[in-house]
């Protein structure tokens, strides 16, 4: 990951705050959100637009949404981890 370190990038997802990064050209934001004891993270892809969310988790807590986003294959078929290395941290 460019642009920050990637412990603080999953630290900072983990409390469900608004991240911005680049992955192959594309801008994608993450954020997270609790209602009723229900936690969701959301994933949006803004460059190119897509109309809807790339992916969603609901859970009981932000950590377990963000586990189940590190091991989302969304990103051509691969996990964050496969990826990392072509991520660059824009914002968040």
């Amino acid at each position: 990951m460019t642009g920050g370190n990637v412990n603080e990038f999953i630290d900072t997802l983990s409390t469900g705050q608004e991240l911005t990064f680049l992955y192959k050209n594309q801008k994608f934001f993450v954020q997270g959100c609790s209602e009723n004891a229900v936690w969701t993270m959301t994933l949006e892809r803004w460059e190119p637009w897509a109309d809807d969310y790339i992916w969603i988790a609901k859970g009981k807590s932000m950590s377990e949404c963000t586990q189940a986003f590190l091991k989302a294959k969304v990103f051509d078929g691969k996990d964050f981890w496969q990826i990392e290395k072509d991520i660059e941290w824009i914002g968040g």
